[in-house]
């Protein structure tokens, strides 16, 4: 039987301003385990861990990376309780799946607000800034390649869907 390859699932943030505008992103700073994407635009998150709803997870994440906290997270979220077990659902903003590629990962994007500055460095992040959007939107099409394949589709997609 051939070994199967698993998607790892990670937890991505697409944190707005509510009064100045702009979109969160950052610098992908990871130079010994991803040193393709080093220095590429991306959104903030990371890794899902077990046992972490996904609100905990982004909230860990941006602290990790950005420095900030959020002081909201948009979707439904509920949690069922069954035969001595917990669930959760939610209703994320975006499904982003790596299909072909170096990292088989799948991004749970979920939109939220921070009014917070983030900080120039992080855990594999660097020059975190609050970007306006029309600046995002001329260099996710004048420079595609300084983005990671990830986030360029996730904030394309974003883009079509004005949720941006």
């Amino acid at each position: 039987m051939p070994s199967e390859t698993l998607v790892l699932p990670n937890v991505y943030g697409l944190i707005k301003r509510r009064d100045e505008g702009g979109v969160l992103i950052q610098r992908r700073w990871k130079p010994q385990t991803d040193p393709d994407n080093l220095g590429k635009w991306e959104l903030p998150g990371g890794k899902w861990r077990a046992d972490e709803s996904a609100q905990d997870c982004l909230r860990r994440e941006l602290q990790e990376e950005c420095g900030i906290d959020v002081s909201s997270i948009e979707g439904l979220f509920a949690q069922h309780e069954h035969l001595g077990q917990r669930v959760e659902t939610s209703s994320p903003t975006l499904v982003v799946q790596m299909l072909i590629g170096s990292y088989p990962s799948v991004l749970v994007v979920y939109s939220g607000f921070s009014e917070e500055q983030p900080a120039s460095r992080g855990d594999g992040a660097r020059d975190a800034t609050f970007m306006d959007v029309s600046e995002l939107k001329s260099a996710l099409r004048q420079h595609p390649d300084t983005f990671t394949a990830l986030s360029f589709a996730a904030l394309t997609e974003l883009l079509s869907r004005e949720l941006l």
